[in-house]
């Protein structure tokens, strides 16, 4: 068995079973989730100091199911899907194993590469999927932002529909990453550029997402720097897009919230049910 291990550190999320647990549990008692309906969503993936919260409440809000495609980003438009091709994932609190079946259609269906980066997209929600779902299989991979996001959305919602498959989508990305750290600053720095990224540029973003528009997802990330990886999102939107589920928006923020900065990040939090 070809395990994937653990590649991000502490600084991501705890090591220890027992603190995955504590800090878990209180996201779950703050949760202030719509029943747990979900077939898709699209949560954020930075530490979870940071993010983890919101991405908790995606993953809360999503139905139990058998299996859960994963998708994250980091991705050019020049790129293709990337798989990872391990037949179990670490995290502190146990393996999730893979959908051997699922991901075999999918790497059938679309030219694919094989990947063992490290990358916090797909990792960093792994450890609340086996919180919340301890026995769901998993297809990890990444998607990069142009048309085979949106035609992945629609095979798995035909996949969904054919085989009346109970299994769910979720999307991994950040938004706006503005400031020097990033090279991103056309608004200047101060309140004005963080009003700009809250009120104009994330919200727009989000709104795309809501009503279900992967097109616009992509094309506004790429014109306008809303987000790192819009072809994850991208790829829920078609999902739900196809299945005519209805766009929710859980909760947003910035890590200006908890550590004010002039570079910061956004964070947007998505359920489709």
């Amino acid at each position: 068995m070809k395990i994937r291990r653990r590649t991000l550190s502490s600084g991501w999320y705890p090591q220890s079973e027992e603190e995955v647990r504590v800090i878990l549990q209180e996201y779950e008692q703050r949760c202030s989730c719509p029943t747990a309906n979900g077939l898709a969503g699209i949560a954020p993936h930075a530490g979870w100091f940071f993010s983890g919260e919101f991405a908790f409440q995606v993953v809360a809000s999503l139905r139990p199911a058998e299996t859960c495609v994963v998708i994250g980003g980091h991705l050019g438009a020049w790129d293709v899907i990337h798989l990872y091709p391990h037949d179990a994932f670490e995290t502190p609190l146990g393996f999730l194993e893979r959908d051997s079946e699922l991901q075999e259609r999918i790497r059938n269906e679309f030219p694919t590469v094989k990947t063992d980066d490290s990358d916090n997209t797909v990792e960093i929600q792994l450890p609340l999927l086996k919180f919340r779902f301890p026995s769901i299989r998993v297809v990890c991979l990444r998607c990069p932002p142009n048309e085979e996001a949106i035609r992945l959305g629609k095979f798995l919602a035909d996949h969904y529909k054919k085989v009346k498959g109970s299994f769910t989508v979720l999307g991994s990305t950040d938004l706006t990453h503005y400031g020097p750290n990033y090279g991103f600053s056309p608004k200047g720095i101060g309140e004005k550029a963080l009003k700009w990224v809250r009120e104009e540029n994330d919200k727009a973003f989000l709104e795309a997402a809501i009503r279900k528009d992967p097109v616009g997802l992509i094309i506004h990330a790429q014109n306008n720097g809303s987000a790192c990886s819009a072809g994850a999102a991208a790829v829920a939107a078609s999902f739900a897009r196809e299945l005519n589920l209805t766009g929710i928006l859980l909760g947003y923020g910035t890590s200006w919230d908890k550590h004010p900065s002039s570079s910061f990040v956004g964070y947007g939090a998505v359920i489709y049910q």
